[in-house]
């Protein structure tokens, strides 16, 4: 393990994702319930940026990258039918997220990006392509979000943010200063894409928090605090994400359904 991962590491793996878990419901309340305060979609920006290092972080560590990108995959495609069946359900209530899409996309871009190191010409143009391509496209999806049947959308959901982010903390990968200060530099660029500073000022508040993506950049401490350790295995489980994320949106979504219907 390279030392700068160890630099004031105090949180594991398994504790990151814990934490990570927590804001993510309330983040995703918010998104049903607004009337909870726009400050909570403020507070957990570092959630989605901390589950995709998370992913670079186990990129690196997984016995079988192949497997671990099939899952990202197979839960990607599960979600995305999940959402279609929410549509037709749920009306505006349904479950519209699909992380899973751009954790998959991300970590296919850092696969070709790594095959590329050890191929040889022109195999080695090649798969730098593919990850440019797949990543072009991506942030276009983002962009437009592309309707799909039944009333639900393809969304490679904060696209614009994540999967520059992924590449940065794959090149930087144990470095975590590096990994910190491009993370910083990424949330200047999007806090301009989104209109600057002025925002808070021509939008009010509310505006500047939902168009937050740029505070990504608040996921640096974690970076920080990992001290690159898995930590205990079994809480949560290996597969515990791929099960409570779909599951935690749709009964956000079903009690907003019955409340607010």
């Amino acid at each position: 393990m390279n030392e700068e991962t160890k630099i004031g590491g105090c949180l594991s793996a398994s504790t990151l994702k814990i934490i990570a878990t927590v804001f993510m419901v309330f983040d995703n309340a918010f998104m049903k319930f607004p009337e909870m305060g726009s400050y909570w979609h403020l507070i957990t920006r570092f959630v989605a940026p901390l589950f995709a290092y998370l992913m670079v972080d186990g990129f690196f560590h997984t016995r079988s990258r192949e497997k671990y990108m099939g899952r990202l995959w197979i839960a990607a495609v599960l979600m995305q039918i999940g959402n279609i069946i929410s549509s037709i359900l749920l009306g505006q209530f349904a479950v519209r997220d699909n992380i899973f899409l751009t954790l998959a996309i991300g970590f296919t871009i850092i696969y070709f990006l790594d095959k590329s190191r050890s191929a040889v010409m022109p195999q080695r143009v090649l798969y730098i392509l593919c990850a440019i391509l797949i990543m072009a496209v991506s942030l276009y999806v983002d962009a437009h979000r592309i309707p799909f049947i039944f009333g639900s959308y393809i969304i490679v959901e904060g696209g614009l943010q994540l999967l520059p982010f992924i590449v940065f903390m794959y090149i930087f990968h144990n470095r975590k200063i590096l990994q910190s200060l491009s993370s910083i530099a990424l949330s200047i660029f999007i806090l301009f894409f989104y209109g600057g500073p002025e925002m808070f000022f021509t939008q009010g508040f509310d505006y500047f928090c939902f168009a937050s993506e740029w505070l990504g950049c608040m996921v640096v401490p974690f970076i920080l605090l990992y001290n690159g350790q898995k930590g205990n295995s079994k809480i949560p489980g290996k597969y515990f994400f791929y099960v409570f994320y779909p599951l935690h949106l749709w009964v956000i979504a079903i009690v907003a359904y019955i409340i607010k219907h």
